[in-house]
C-alpha cells in the first residue's frame, strides 16, 4: 500500500523507504501521513457503483447521503478535510475507525448548484485502542447541472498568490494528467467514477474527470517535506478545495511560512500552501510541522 502511494505521487521521502527509513528520525519504515484517510476505505463491490454515486457498498437508507440522493442531491465532491496526526502508522499497525455525523448545513447555492454540505469527524485507533489520528472531512451533495463557467473574477484571484512575510517554499508544478488523477484514485482505494469515468463526471457538471481531496493532500504532503526534509513530522494537513484538478491544466504550487518557532533543537513550523490551474484555486492547505 505504501509503495502503490509513493509511486503514483512519486513522492521519495527516504522515511518512506524500507531501504532508507533506518537513516531518519523514524528509524524504521513509516506510512506517508496523508495516507491517514485510505487504510480504512472500504472494500469495493465495483458492479453498480456508479448507481450507488461511488459508494464502495450498499448505503443504509438512514444516512443523509442517501436521504438526499433520494431527494435529487445525487452529485457528491468532497469540499474540507483536516487531517491531524498524532503519530505516523508503522508496518505492522492494526487500525480501526470511528465515524461520527458532525453537521448537515442548510441548503446552500454554489457554482455547482443547489446542495448541503455534510461533515463527519473520523477517529484512528491502533490496536491498543490509542487513537493515531483523526479528521474532519465535509462533502457537498447537489443537484448536478451544467459545469460553472470560469469568471473573471476567479481569473484574478488565481494570479494573486498571497505575498509571503516568512520564507518561501520552492514553486512545484504538477503536469495533471489522466493517469496522475487514475493513479492517485486507485493508490488512495477510491473508485468513485468522477475520478476515472469521464461521462459520468461530466454529468455530475464536472469539465473532465477531476483529482480526490486524497491525493490533493498527498500532493500537499510531498511538496512540503520536499522542502522539509526526511527529518521533519506533519502533525495536521487542513485543506480547502476549489476548482477541480483536471488532465490538461498544470496544477502551480506555491507555499510560505507563516509561523517559525523554536524549541531548543526543534523548529515548529506553519506553512500555507496553495495550488492554482488555469480554472481557478484548486485548493488552499495550511500545514503544521516539526523539523528537528
Amino acid at each position: 500500500m505504501i509503495r502503490h502511494w509513493v509511486d503514483a505521487l512519486d513522492d521519495r521521502n527516504p522515511a518512506y523507504d524500507e531501504t532508507t527509513a533506518s537513516d531518519t528520525r523514524f528509524g524504521e519504515q513509516v506510512a506517508p501521513p496523508a495516507m491517514l484517510q485510505t487504510w480504512t476505505m472500504g472494500r469495493p463491490t465495483i458492479a453498480g457503483i456508479a448507481e450507488r454515486g461511488g459508494a464502495a457498498g450498499e448505503i443504509g437508507a438512514e444516512s443523509p447521503l442517501a436521504v438526499l440522493a433520494a431527494a435529487g442531491y445525487t452529485g457528491t465532491l468532497a469540499t474540507n478535510s483536516v487531517l491531524t496526526f498524532d503519530r505516523y502508522l508503522r508496518i505492522g499497525d492494526q487500525l480501526s475507525s470511528d465515524t461520527a455525523l458532525e453537521s448537515v448545513s442548510g441548503r446552500k447555492h454554489t457554482g455547482l448548484g443547489k446542495g448541503y454540505f455534510v461533515t463527519w469527524s473520523n477517529r484512528y485507533d491502533d490496536e491498543s485502542g490509542a487513537q493515531v489520528g483523526k479528521q474532519l472531512f465535509t462533502v457537498f451533495k447537489f443537484a448536478p447541472g451544467p459545469p460553472p463557467e470560469v469568471s473573471s473574477e476567479r481569473d484574478r484571484s488565481r494570479s494573486s498568490v498571497a505575498a509571503a512575510s516568512g520564507e518561501e517554499l520552492p514553486p512545484f508544478d504538477l503536469d495533471v494528467t489522466a493517469t496522475v488523477i487514475v493513479a492517485g484514485a486507485i493508490a488512495s482505494r477510491d473508485f468513485m467514477p468522477v475520478h476515472h469515468d469521464r461521462s459520468y463526471a461530466m454529468a455530475q457538471g464536472a469539465p473532465d474527470i477531476f483529482m480526490n481531496i486524497l491525493t490533493s493532500n498527498g500532493y500537499v504532503s510531498r511538496y512540503v517535506t520536499d522542502w522539509s526534509g526526511p527529518d521533519s513530522q506533519l502533525r495536521q494537513i487542513a485543506t480547502r478545495l476549489g476548482a477541480p484538478a483536471v488532465p490538461g491544466k498544470p496544477l502551480r504550487f506555491r507555499g510560505h511560512v507563516n509561523k517559525d518557532s523554536r524549541d531548543g533543537d526543534r523548529r515548529e513550523l506553519e506553512v500555507t500552501v496553495r495550488a492554482d490551474s488555469d480554472l481557478g484555486n484548486h485548493l488552499t492547505a495550511t500545514v503544521d510541522l516539526t523539523v528537528g
